[in-house]
């Protein structure tokens, strides 16, 4: 615990710092700042703030700048039950992802992806729900030749996901139609992931045609990515006031490119089940350890939970961020499943 004044100062250096990028002294923050002490005073508080582990001096002569600790008591300690409020124009930009005018959920994502990003001037991570608890709304099949066909996966989310049936025999257009009646009939509403099972199980089908058709379903399934992941924003972790090492930048890239590297810290937050910021050395993915990293869950509905939020370089406006990061998780929220409201 560190007291009062300590706190003040603290508080002090990390908004100085971020909104600056420059170094804190002790007479900046009597200047700037009513804190009602002498820089002396000041500089004895940093003094002891510094062995305590919240700042660090940069190099001999410099002013103190927040270590990961000190961000880290700057967000558990925030002075108010609510984060603070986001400007007009950025809940404008916002709300247009609650108002469902896309294409579909991949078309969602994406846009989500980019005014999340602009929003928090990070790069920006929106994951869809899981593929395998999508709900079939219509299947289709597409006659390429007498023995070949597409078949289309059409999700309640809008999701489409399509492979090929090959037959071993001639096969109709009549044929292809009355079997799509069939399968329609006997799939609509099922999970993804319980298709290929209800497929095998399904009655009035012979069971080759059952067996082919799940056989289809399993290989369509199976290569879908498990993680579709949407990124906007991805060029602010190059802007020169974000990483100084531009090798870092790179890193930072290249594991937000790399969905297996994700997937821990996904996990993490579905398991969780709520908002988590990690900084520096608490991200659980070496490449992103010179980062800040604010992920929260959003509600899909039936039971589906996808994952929004950002990275970015560990000097972030944290209250800010968070703020934003909650709004496009409840819009999302509101998108995909309005009985949230």
């Amino acid at each position: 615990m560190i007291d009062t004044r300590k706190a003040a100062i603290l508080r002090a250096i990390v908004r100085d710092y971020v909104k600056n990028g420059q170094p804190v002294s002790s007479q900046l923050l009597a200047r700037r700042y009513r804190l009602k002490v002498s820089p002396a005073t000041i500089r004895n508080d940093m003094g002891v703030l510094e062995e305590l582990g919240y700042i660090s001096q940069p190099h001999t002569s410099a002013g103190r700048i927040p270590t990961d600790l000190g961000y880290r008591w700057f967000i558990d300690n925030w002075p108010g039950s609510t984060w603070p409020e986001l400007t007009r124009e950025e809940q404008k930009a916002i709300a247009v992802v609650s108002r469902g005018e896309f294409g579909g959920l991949e078309d969602a994502l994406d846009a989500t992806s980019h005014v999340l990003s602009e929003v928090t001037e990070a790069t920006a991570v929106v994951v869809a729900p899981p593929a395998r608890k999508n709900k079939l709304t219509r299947l289709e099949l597409l006659r390429r030749s007498a023995r070949r066909a597409t078949l289309l996966l059409i999700a309640d989310t809008g999701i489409v996901r399509q492979g090929v049936v090959e037959f071993p025999t001639d096969r109709t257009a009549t044929w292809l139609e009355e079997i799509s009646r069939k399968l329609n009939e006997k799939l609509d509403g099922i999970a993804f992931q319980d298709l290929a099972a209800t497929m095998r199980n399904a009655k009035g089908i012979s069971a080759k045609d059952a067996g082919l058709f799940a056989g289809a379903l399993e290989k369509i399934l199976t290569s879908d990515v498990e993680e579709r992941i949407y990124r906007g924003g991805t060029a602010n972790i190059l802007s020169p006031d974000k990483f100084a090492d531009l090798s870092t930048a790179h890193e930072v890239i290249e594991a937000l490119e790399k969905p297996p590297l994700l997937s821990s810290l996904l996990e993490s937050v579905r398991a969780a089940g709520a908002m988590l910021v990690y900084i520096g050395d608490e991200v659980p993915i070496e490449h992103l350890r010179a980062c800040a990293v604010i992920f929260t869950p959003y509600d899909a509905g039936s039971d589906r939970t996808g994952t929004v939020g950002v990275v970015g370089p560990t000097r972030m406006d944290y209250p800010h961020t968070i703020s934003a990061v909650e709004s496009v998780a409840r819009a999302l929220s509101h998108l995909l499943d309005p009985s949230e409201d």
